[in-house]
């Protein structure tokens, strides 16, 4: 039997391992096939396409976005789309546009607040690839790759501050409703499952309405409800997927 694992992420978004380190993982745990699903974009998976090619293995195209229901933001995985579909395309480019946005408002704040000095945010973009999905953790690593804070700086204080308090929080841009993303995906010839769904099992049958047509059953976060997870999806004749995530 072929097992696949059809969420994972990598530097293109907010996870340490790249592509291609990703496969020699993948292939050491038996994996037949991946899919590589970046917060937002697909920009890491020629990438890993090449490098599994290489090791025999299989892979899947996929992206994770975020989608809005009734003030709730929920993860839908994106999955085997055509890349060429100028609706994905364009949506993809928004949602970098935006997460890089973010970042650089963010970024800028601590600057203006003398947190950190010595690096500018084209030193940041400078260090990925196009296609990156900017977020805390590219500001971060490439902070510590600069050098520019002293070996003690507060990680968590910088993280808290600039991207989670309420204060930033009350800064965020404004993700797509669900419908669209789940249209967007299918308009391209996708399949869009529901991750991790934890908490979030009341909105399946709305989500089918829209054109779902997967959720994960295998995630460790509904490790502790994977029964009622399989079950909700053998009701609504869901595909069953999952991953790993960022472990």
């Amino acid at each position: 039997m072929k097992y696949a694992n059809c969420h994972l992420h990598s530097t293109f978004s907010d996870a340490q391992f790249t592509p291609e380190q990703l496969v020699l993982i993948g292939k050491s745990l038996g994996y037949r096939a991946l899919a590589l699903t970046d917060h937002e974009t697909d920009g890491g998976y020629a990438r890993l396409s090449r490098a599994a090619k290489a090791e025999g293995i299989a892979t899947v195209r996929g992206v994770e976005f975020y989608g809005i229901e009734d003030g709730v933001e929920l993860h839908l995985v994106a999955l085997d789309f055509d890349e060429n579909d100028p609706g994905i395309r364009a949506f993809i480019k928004e949602r970098c546009d935006v997460a890089r946005n973010r970042a650089k408002m963010h970024f800028e704040d601590g600057l203006a607040m003398g947190m950190y000095g010595g690096i500018t945010f084209q030193d940041i973009e400078d260090r990925y690839e196009e296609g990156t999905w900017l977020c805390i953790d590219s500001v971060i690593n490439a902070m510590k790759a600069k050098k520019c804070v002293p070996n003690d700086f507060d990680w968590k204080n910088f993280r808290w501050t600039l991207f989670k308090s309420p204060e930033a929080r009350a800064k965020e841009m404004p993700k797509p409703d669900a419908e669209r993303v789940i249209r967007t995906v299918r308009k391209a010839g996708g399949v869009v499952a529901l991750a991790h769904p934890l908490d979030q099992l009341h909105f399946v049958e709305r989500l089918v309405g829209y054109g779902l047509n997967g959720i994960e059953v295998c995630h460790p976060m509904i490790d502790g409800i994977a029964d009622q997870v399989v079950e909700i999806a053998d009701n609504f004749n869901l595909y069953h997927c999952g991953g790993t995530d960022h472990t």
